[in-house]
């Protein structure tokens, strides 16, 4: 007899998605801490794809499992990788490089509108970047805390058209940006719906840090800064035909010190459209074209009684 279960993706015969023709989703990839009560139930549930490939990757908290899920992917498969709830304290940087459409997903991670409730942790603990993403992949429902001078997502040039949204950046502050590309990279991407705040306090260089990539969109995320000295929030810089809009960004009334809100120094054909900026009164933004660029931005000056042209 087949095996017959439901699951993301599903239902599934025999461990292959039963939706093909329609979403055309790849293989399913669970990965389980192996110190879980009901790691033993979820072992009885393995499958065992017609690739080689098994459904079930167990992890010891290492991350190790993660990685072993990502590798076990095709790219351009639309393969899925499920990473279960606790704490995983990398040892190795999650590199989704030459896996494209890729979905690394933390259980129990939707249901908010910015941010995440979920149960899946990665932490950073060497110098390394904590993941490294391939074009049309997916990052969602994480808890992620990032090593000092390392980004928590790193994004190569060339890296185009993924998508980031609603995870918890829990930021250690330093060098590095904690969402950083590199040049042409988040190109024809979406960074939405995260919620990032100060975790352990340094000089930060910027929180999204967008070098150069086209028709990229920041939208709805909320970064919330208690302590530290942070360059800007938001950076921009060279992008274009991108669009930065309902975002708030907060210094937490100068708990921490915030050079700039937003840079968008040499950026062609940006919007700026309606974010909102609580920290000095006129450090909202720089860069951009006044009366082109901005549409109902309002930093705390009068309260945000007057939008932000410049």
């Amino acid at each position: 007899m087949g095996n017959y279960n439901f699951g993301i993706g599903g239902p599934y015969w025999n461990g292959r998605s039963m939706l093909g023709g329609g979403l055309d989703i790849g293989n399913v990839y669970y990965v389980i801490l192996k110190s879980k009560s009901f790691f033993g139930d979820y072992m009885k549930r393995q499958n065992r794809y017609p690739d080689g490939s098994f459904s079930i990757h167990p992890d010891d908290g290492d991350g190790l499992g993660i990685q072993a899920a990502i590798d076990a992917c095709k790219g351009g498969r639309n393969d899925y990788v499920i990473v279960g709830t606790g704490a995983y304290s990398l040892t190795v940087p999650l590199t989704m490089a030459g896996k494209s459409s890729v979905h690394l997903v933390g259980t129990n991670g939707s249901g908010y509108d910015v941010g995440t409730v979920g149960a899946a942790a990665l932490i950073q603990t060497g110098a390394y970047e904590n993941v490294i993403m391939e074009s049309y992949g997916e990052l969602t429902g994480f808890q992620i805390i990032n090593k000092v001078d390392y980004s928590a997502v790193t994004i190569a040039t060339g890296k185009w058209r993924m998508n980031i949204h609603h995870n918890y950046f829990h930021m250690v502050q330093g060098t590095a940006s904690t969402i950083a590309t590199v040049l042409s990279g988040l190109s024809y991407g979406r960074l939405s719906n995260n919620r990032f705040e100060t975790w352990v306090a340094g000089n930060h260089r910027a929180v999204i840090e967008i070098a150069g990539a086209t028709a990229c969109d920041v939208c709805n995320n909320i970064i919330t800064m208690n302590s530290g000295t942070i360059t800007a929030a938001i950076n921009m810089g060279n992008s274009a035909q991108s669009t930065l809009m309902d975002n708030i960004v907060s210094d937490c009334n100068g708990g921490a010190t915030l050079s700039i809100g937003f840079d968008l120094t040499a950026v062609t054909g940006l919007t700026a459209i309606g974010n909102r900026i609580a920290c000095v009164a006129g450090n909202a933004f720089t860069g951009g074209t006044a009366e082109r660029t901005f549409i109902d931005n309002r930093d705390t000056a009068s309260g945000g009684a007057t939008p932000i042209q410049s």
